[in-house]
């Protein structure tokens, strides 16, 4: 078997394995756009070889313009589906109006020009670029790259420069059989190992943002969408370590709706529902960012408050007890819902959350026994 076939074999064998892959990845693990945007892309791959395979077999200029398209295609496919995944704004006529003047470009270079330089450089130019774009569409905002972002950037990167590089061999060509040792030698040599590299790496990502999601799920409560009691405890470790190493104040805050069982009773496990998603998204918006909110069973929730002492989180709560009886909910009554909150600093002799929860409750017990609707602060150890 010649080098040529044994190099279009593997290429379409990892297109196919890829398809696969990525469709069962899809149907089976939340079926996200992106993932199915990259299953097309090596898709129209599986085609594109098989064209590419046909093409050179048969010296057809016709199956190599549809090579070209499909090149084209499945490029700009893995970039929409990388700006799909990054939640970047996307607009399709933005990939779809340059591809199909390259296309054109491409078609008329290898039917009427019959232009070998202008071949060999159109599509790897294009592609290069596309794929330079997706690296950068893959970058996140406010966070760093995980491992398996880190390796599909790299093999993006590394993608788009082969392909620059074959766009600038490209130019060596003389004729139909001068100057092309080059542009073969680094499609040969460099090509399949890069493209089957940037198939695994996607599948990586893949397979962390799918660890992530679990990840997510396991710390993070269903109904309220806040951190769960697993995921504040985790959270207050850190929280907890970062305030005694620096010696800076830590609160917390244990708050809960009063009379929710009878809510409940009267207007039906929806307006509860209700009650408990619109009351948490009420502590998300008076916290800041870094605080930490979460759901710690039935209606009670806990907040820890970074950098704020006892009063100071206090002068917090207040403003969201005033807040409450004016939640506007679907199937609430307007004024049906009030709040009681008992609030606790850190003291020297606390090591977990639980220290600081046990004189939370106390004071929440407190303010309950008070008349509720209250903030209440817990007397601090002597």
């Amino acid at each position: 078997m010649s080098g040529p076939a044994i190099l279009l074999s593997l290429l379409f064998g990892t297109a196919a394995v890829m398809t696969v892959a990525l469709a069962i990845a899809w149907a089976h693990f939340g079926r996200r756009k992106h993932v199915l945007t990259w299953t097309a892309s090596y898709g129209v791959g599986v085609l594109q070889w098989l064209a590419n395979a046909a093409g050179f077999f048969l010296q057809s200029p016709a199956l190599y313009i549809v090579t070209g398209i499909g090149l084209i295609t499945s490029g700009s496919l893995l970039a929409i589906g990388i700006r799909q995944r990054s939640g970047r704004p996307l607009h399709v006529a933005a990939f779809a109006i340059p591809a199909a003047v390259v296309s054109l470009m491409m078609a008329l270079a290898i039917g009427s020009l019959g232009n070998q330089i202008m071949q060999g450089m159109i599509i790897p130019t294009y592609v290069g670029t596309l794929l330079l774009v997706s690296a950068k569409s893959l970058w996140p905002r406010g966070r760093p790259l995980t491992p398996p972002e880190k390796a599909l950037f790299a093999c993006l990167v590394v993608f788009a420069l082969c392909q620059l590089a074959l766009a600038i061999s490209a130019t060596f060509i003389r004729s139909p059989t001068e100057g092309k040792e080059l542009y073969r030698s680094i499609l040969g040599l460099f090509m399949p190992t890069i493209y089957v590299g940037t198939a695994v790496s996607a599948v990586l990502v893949v397979a962390g943002d799918l660890a992530q999601q679990l990840r997510s799920q396991m710390r993070h409560d269903p109904l309220t969408e806040v951190l769960n009691r697993r995921g504040l405890e985790e959270a207050a470790a850190t929280a907890i370590a970062q305030a005694r190493r620096h010696d800076r104040p830590l609160a917390l805050v244990i708050c809960d709706l009063d009379g929710f069982k009878a809510l409940n009773d009267d207007f039906g496990h929806i307006a509860g529902d209700q009650a408990l998603k619109g009351f948490a998204r009420l502590l998300i918006l008076a916290v800041r960012r870094g605080d930490i909110v979460g759901r710690m069973g039935g209606d009670e929730f806990g907040l820890l408050l970074q950098d704020s002492d006892a009063q100071a989180a206090a002068d917090v709560m207040e403003r969201v007890r005033l807040e409450v009886a004016h939640l506007a909910l679907p199937r609430v009554p307007d004024g049906a819902l009030r709040a009681s909150f008992g609030v606790a600093a850190l003291q020297p002799t606390d090591r977990t959350l639980e220290d600081m929860v046990h004189r939370a409750d106390e004071a929440l017990y407190a303010a309950k026994k008070d008349g509720k609707n209250r903030v209440s602060i817990a007397r601090a150890i002597a």
